[in-house]
């Protein structure tokens, strides 16, 4: 297996979140003391955490599905667009406004011996780099971000404008100094103004109750009455609170404590029916169960979970001086649960794939010509396996095995005992003796693989994604099976590039997990890069 690669997924997904767990963080009897004070219906908070249950620990073996909310992506889509679109008419508001003010000093951008030099043949283009600059800065919406932060990141947003604009200079016009210093006063403005502005919007809108996401926090210990409380005190962060999931038998709620809405198991359907897309999770070392398997448990259809915790940063008195610059923590995410993400994966897989089976059609006519004169039996082979949302799908591959090679294998099983171990860990051999001559070359180069072209086309695989699942190994994905189901399994994926066939079974679904929790356009490109490299060089292939 890559070693750079699977060490840099083992600290991003596992690590990270069981380190939390293995670092005591001391808790004051009088923070204790003024959580019980402030909420009455919550008793012996902490002195119940040593006999604490598991939440319903037989989950953690159980096989759940994933099931698509019955509202699909409208409601995400409405609520994306009312907490960005304010946001968006501020910062392009000190876009308009500033020049406007600059140019009361008697400097000017626009040449005055050229009739085509408007002010909106400028502002129009440079208001749609900067609303997109900063959109893949993540201002928009910009949830959990601190001030300082956003700062950082409009600053870089408005440099790289200003970059761009002086690169229209020309160095020896009559004009030249009076717009340079035209644009540094502009920039230097928007780098005070922006902030200030996107701040006090933040406030204002903060009281509005339909900004904002929907939230939930989560959490066995009282504290998360306080991050609650936090959150609504700081709601320029863009979160809305629902309300507290959590066990009741751990925080010893007595009647009807506040905010109080439901156990772990209600989580998803309060997901559902609240339209809520971000879950706050509040962790402490008492905790039985690591961050993601709170969320891979209970949360599995809330695309956005922010861990926090004593070492992450969440005191237990939660001060405000403590948390002014926004929430401290890591986010466990499925991209692939909401829409444009979706939208923009599968725009990218249509369009490779077209170009694809185009130039490949030579090389398909080739090999089923070559299949057919070289063994009996079909040029494809079309297998069963588990896709998107626990639905099911013939994977279609060139045919590499004797014809009946499935019938065989028992039987040869049989005579061969000591393969059966590598036959039951791997479903599969590495010296097979039903793969033919032209299949050996074809698994080898992978070229067997090219016809799920047509199942990428038929929407029911990706280019990039987790290794197909058989559905005689569904047991054995236990908890991680809900997760595998929101995405669709890829002709490639992390699996293909870190040794193919030489991964372990538990290695493949690791890395399925590291891809499903980290997706982006980016870790696609690179991924796709990194297949051809390893196909090239025949790396694990067999």
């Amino acid at each position: 297996m890559d070693e750079s690669l699977t060490a840099g997924m083992s600290v991003g997904f596992k690590d990270r979140e069981n380190s939390l767990n293995s670092t005591s963080v001391s808790v004051s009897p009088q923070d204790t003391l003024t959580i019980e004070q402030e909420y009455p219906q919550i008793q012996g908070t902490h002195r119940s955490h040593a006999s604490m249950p598991r939440h319903r620990a037989s989950i953690k073996t159980n096989v759940r599905s994933h099931v698509a909310r019955a509202h699909g992506d409208a409601s995400y889509v409405r609520q994306l667009l009312l907490t960005t679109l304010p946001l968006v008419v501020a910062d392009l508001a000190v876009l308009f406004i500033v020049p406007i003010l600059v140019s009361l000093t008697g400097y000017s951008w626009l040449n005055p011996d050229d009739p085509t030099s408007t002010a909106m043949t400028w502002f129009i283009p440079a208001s749609i780099a900067y609303v997109l600059l900063n959109a893949t800065q993540g201002l928009y919406p910009g949830v959990c971000l601190g001030l300082v932060d956003e700062i950082r990141r409009l600053f870089l947003s408005i440099g790289m404008v200003t970059l761009v604009l002086a690169a229209t200079l020309r160095i020896g016009s009559p004009i030249f100094a009076h717009r340079l210093v035209f644009l540094l006063a502009v920039s230097s403005l928007m780098i005070v103004l922006a902030p200030i502005v996107r701040s006090y919007v933040r406030r204002k809108l903060g009281a509005m109750n339909w900004w904002g996401f929907p939230t939930l926090v989560c959490g066995n210990d009282a504290t998360v009455f306080g991050v609650r409380e936090w959150i609504e005190a700081n709601r320029r962060l863009g979160l809305r609170t629902v309300g507290v999931i959590a066990d009741p038998s751990a925080i010893e709620i007595n009647g009807d404590a506040p905010w109080f809405i439901g156990e772990w198991d209600d989580a998803r359907h309060v997901a559902e029916e609240q339209d809520v897309y971000w879950a706050v999770v509040v962790e402490t070392d008492r905790d039985q169960q690591s961050a993601s398997s709170l969320v891979e448990n209970y949360l599995g259809n809330i695309p956005h979970a922010f861990v926090v915790s004593d070492l992450t940063g969440i005191p237990t008195h939660w001060s405000r001086h403590q948390m002014d610059e926004g929430l401290a923590g890591f986010m466990i995410e499925q991209h692939l649960l909401l829409p444009i993400p979706k939208l923009v994966k599968r725009g990218m897989d249509i369009t490779i794939c077209m170009i694809s089976l185009i130039l490949l059609l030579p090389l398909f006519v080739s090999l089923a010509i070559a299949i057919k004169l070289t063994s009996k039996g079909p040029v494809f082979y079309g297998h069963e396996r588990v896709g998107k949302g626990d639905t099911r799908f013939k994977a279609w591959k060139f045919r590499t095995m004797i014809n009946g090679a499935e019938q065989l294998i028992e039987e040869y099983l049989q005579k061969h005992p000591q393969l059966r171990e590598e036959w039951e860990r791997e479903h599969k051999l590495r010296n097979d003796p039903r793969v033919t001559g032209l299949g050996k070359f074809m698994r080898k180069w992978s070229i067997d693989e090219l016809p799920q072209l047509w199942n990428v086309l038929a929407g029911e695989m990706s280019i990039v994604g987790p290794r197909p699942i058989v559905p005689n190994e569904i047991e054995t994905y236990g908890i991680h099976y809900e997760a595998f189901c929101t995405v669709l399994p890829g002709i490639t994926g992390l699996w293909q590039v870190c040794g193919r066939n030489d991964t372990t079974f538990d290695e493949r679904i690791q890395l399925g997990m590291f891809y499903i929790h980290h997706w982006s356009l980016w870790l696609d490109f690179y991924l796709m890069f990194r297949t051809v490299g390893t196909v090239l060089f025949t790396k694990g292939a067999y």
